[in-house]
């Protein structure tokens, strides 16, 4: 009967249907990467939080966290992904307003403004497929 689908190319169908479902959440805009990253922190989401940060970022933390681990053992986890689930989560506040102030193909700035905090510029670069947070080195 034409205009009908088998099963088999329904289940293909329906295959293509889901894996384009995390190609579109992952190509998120850069101000919607911004409010992901800080719902999963809220969330307490230590995976969806890593994997909105930039390979800079992670790093930087890794290596924050061995310190912090070294310095006390038992205490703090030496994985920084761990940290983010902890009290880091706490002090997200989330945004009332985000402009984006610069944006090209690799790298975007927000200007990100939450209750009772000053504003504050947020750059987000182009990684693995979407943007990624950029947190600057302290």
């Amino acid at each position: 009967m034409k205009g009908t689908f088998s099963p088999t190319r329904l289940a293909v169908l329906g295959a293509a249907l889901l894996l384009a479902v995390p190609a579109c959440q992952r190509d998120l805009p850069p101000d919607a990467a911004y409010r992901a990253l800080v719902r999963a922190m809220a969330e307490r989401d230590e995976d969806a939080a890593w994997d909105l940060l930039s390979s800079a970022t992670r790093e930087r933390l890794e290596a924050r966290a061995r310190v912090a681990a070294s310095a006390a053992p038992g205490v703090v986890p030496p994985r920084a992904r761990a940290l983010l689930a902890g009290d880091a989560a706490l002090a997200v506040l989330p945004p009332a307003s985000i402009v984006v102030r610069e944006s090209g193909p690799d790298r975007a700035v927000l200007r990100v403004e939450a209750p009772g905090a000053k504003p504050q510029d947020v750059v987000l670069v182009r990684e693995r497929g979407g943007w990624r947070v950029d947190l600057p080195a302290q």
